[in-house]
C-alpha cells in the first residue's frame, strides 16, 4: 500500500503535473523548431539558388554574348551558375542536375534569344531525423530572353521646306498671325507687304528672324533639334546593345540635300552629326513664290530626272518647294541593297528611312500626269515649263523603296489647318484627310508610324521611332 500511496501523492502533487506536461510536450515542440530551422535553411538556399539561375540566365543574353552562338553562350550561362552556386554552404552542386537551353530566333529586324535554366538538388536537414524527412528537395526554374539589333544604316530624311516654318505650338500660331501671316518665312525681302501688321524689325529682318528673337518655336526648330538628339540616343544604343549603327542625314524641299554622309554614331562623331544637322534652315526665297539670286535650283527634265543650276536672279518657282518623291527617288539610289545585319562574314547592315514630314507634297512636276489630284497648274520660268501639284505622299515610292527590303519609318508632323488662309482652303483642306493614311501606308509597319500632334514632342517621338529598328535590353521571363 506504501507504494500505490506514494505514487497517488506524486500525480496529486501540482509540480509533479507541470514536470509530467512539459516532458511531453517539450518533444513536439522541439520537433517544431527544428523543422522550422530546417525550412528557414532551405528557403534561403533556394532563394540563392534563384539569384544563381537568374544570374547564368543573363549571363547568356548580354550585349556581347549576343553577338556570339548558342552553344557559347549555353556554356557561358553554366560557367556562371557555378560559380555562383559554389558559394552556396550546406548543399553540393551536381552538374547532371542542371539543364540550360539556349534558343535564337533569327528574325527579320533582329535576333531573340531565349534561355531556360532549371536545377534540382537536395538540402541536408538538421533535424529531419525527428519528424521523418531526412533531406528536403529543392528546384528551382527561371528564364530571360533579349532582342538584339542586327547592324543598321539609318538615312534621315528631314523635311525642311518652307511649310515647317510653321509654329510648333498654338501659341506661336497666333503671334505670327499677329502679323498678318502664321508662316515665319525665310526671304531676302525684309519689306514684304504681305505682313498686314509690321513685325519688330520689319524692313531690317525677315519673319523667320522675328519669330527666332521672339522666341517662337517653329516646326523646323523642332526636327532639326530631335535629329540631333538622335545621334545621342543612337550612340548610347549601339554602345550598350552591341551593335553598329551608322547615320546620314538629308533635307528634303525642291531639291535634295546630303548635311552628313554616313558614319558610325560613335561619341566621337557624334558632335560632327549634331553640326552638320544643326545648319539646316528652310530654302531662301526672294519673295512669296520666288527663289532667292543665285540659288542652287533643282527642276525636272522628264518624269524621272532632274538638273541642277545656280539661278541668276530671282526665280519664279510657284512657291513649288516640297518634292518628296525627288527626295525618295534620290534615296533609293543613295542606299545600297541591305543584308541581314549581323556579324557573318560578307554580310552588310540593314538599311532604314527615316522620314520626317508634315505630308504634303508641293512640287514642280515635268508632266501633268504625275499629279495623283486634280490640284495642279502650269507655270514656267527660265528653266522650262512645269507643272505645280499639290498632293499627299505618292505611296507608290514607299512600295518601291519597301520592296528592296529596306525599312521605312515614318514621324508626321500635323499638317495644322490654316482655315483662315485662302490657299489651304482651296488645297490642301481638300486632301487634307489622306494625309496621315498615305504616311501611315508609307511606313512598314504600324509600329513605325508615329504622329505628333501641334506642341507635341518630335524629339521623344524620334527616339521612340529608333528604339523601334533596334533591339530591347534582356529581362528575366519566368
Amino acid at each position: 500500500m506504501t507504494i500505490f500511496s506514494d505514487l497517488a501523492k506524486f500525480f496529486a502533487h501540482r509540480g509533479g503535473n507541470v514536470a509530467i506536461i512539459f516532458a511531453l510536450a517539450a518533444i513536439p515542440l522541439m520537433i517544431a523548431a527544428g523543422g522550422a530551422v530546417d525550412y528557414a535553411n532551405a528557403g534561403r538556399i533556394k532563394t540563392q539558388l534563384y539569384a544563381a539561375a537568374d544570374a547564368a540566365a543573363l549571363a547568356a543574353t548580354t550585349p556581347a554574348m549576343m553577338l556570339k552562338t548558342s552553344t557559347v553562350a549555353k556554356a557561358a550561362a553554366t560557367t556562371m551558375f557555378a560559380a555562383q552556386v559554389a558559394q552556396i554552404t550546406r548543399q553540393t552542386y551536381n552538374v547532371a542536375n542542371l539543364v540550360i537551353d539556349v534558343n535564337d530566333d533569327p528574325g527579320a529586324s533582329s535576333m531573340t534569344r531565349s534561355v531556360s535554366v532549371t536545377y534540382a538538388t537536395q538540402v541536408q536537414n538538421s533535424f529531419g531525423a525527428f519528424y521523418g524527412l531526412p533531406k528536403s528537395n529543392i528546384r528551382v526554374s527561371t528564364g530571360a530572353s533579349a532582342t538584339t539589333a542586327r547592324n543598321i544604316d539609318f538615312y534621315l530624311l528631314l523635311d525642311n521646306s518652307p511649310s515647317m516654318e510653321l509654329p510648333a505650338t498654338q501659341a506661336g500660331v497666333d503671334a505670327m498671325n499677329l502679323t498678318g501671316c502664321a508662316f515665319a518665312c525665310h526671304e531676302k525681302n525684309v519689306s514684304d507687304s504681305e505682313y498686314t501688321s509690321k513685325y519688330t524689325g520689319w524692313g531690317t529682318i525677315d519673319s523667320y528672324a522675328y519669330a527666332k528673337n521672339s522666341g517662337i518655336t517653329l516646326r523646323i526648330d523642332n526636327v532639326r533639334d530631335a535629329a540631333k538628339s538622335l545621334a545621342t540616343t543612337a550612340q548610347s544604343l549601339m554602345s550598350s546593345n552591341g551593335a553598329t549603327y551608322r547615320l546620314a542625314a538629308y533635307n528634303f524641299n525642291y531639291a535634295v540635300t546630303m548635311m552628313q554622309s554616313l558614319v558610325p554614331t560613335t561619341s566621337a562623331n557624334v558632335s560632327v552629326i549634331q553640326s552638320n544637322i544643326g545648319a539646316m534652315t528652310p530654302p531662301l526665297m526672294d519673295s512669296n513664290n520666288n527663289l532667292a539670286a543665285n540659288s542652287s535650283y533643282t527642276y525636272p527634265t522628264s518624269a524621272t530626272t532632274y538638273n541642277t543650276v545656280t539661278t541668276g536672279g530671282a526665280l519664279n518657282t510657284s512657291d513649288a518647294m516640297t518634292d518628296l518623291n525627288q527626295a525618295f527617288t534620290k534615296l533609293n539610289t543613295t542606299m545600297p541593297a541591305p543584308g541581314n545585319g549581323t556579324t557573318a562574314t560578307g554580310d552588310t547592315p540593314q538599311e532604314v528611312l527615316m522620314l520626317v514630314t508634315d505630308g504634303v507634297i508641293d512640287a514642280s512636276y515635268y508632266s501633268s500626269t504625275t499629279c495623283t489630284t486634280s490640284i495642279n497648274s502650269s507655270y514656267s520660268n527660265s528653266y522650262g515649263a512645269f507643272y505645280r501639284c499639290l498632293q499627299p505622299v505618292d505611296t507608290s515610292f514607299c512600295t518601291t523603296i519597301k520592296n528592296r527590303g529596306i525599312r521605312i519609318a515614318v514621324l508626321y508632323t500635323t499638317y495644322y489647318p490654316v482655315p483662315s488662309n485662302g490657299f489651304y482652303n482651296g488645297t490642301v483642306a481638300t486632301f487634307a484627310s489622306q494625309i496621315a493614311d498615305n504616311l501611315k501606308s508609307c511606313a512598314s509597319s504600324s509600329d513605325l508610324f508615329f504622329e505628333v500632334n501641334t506642341g507635341g514632342n518630335i524629339t521623344s517621338a524620334l527616339a521612340v521611332l529608333f528604339q523601334k529598328a533596334v533591339s530591347s535590353a534582356s529581362h528575366l521571363t519566368q
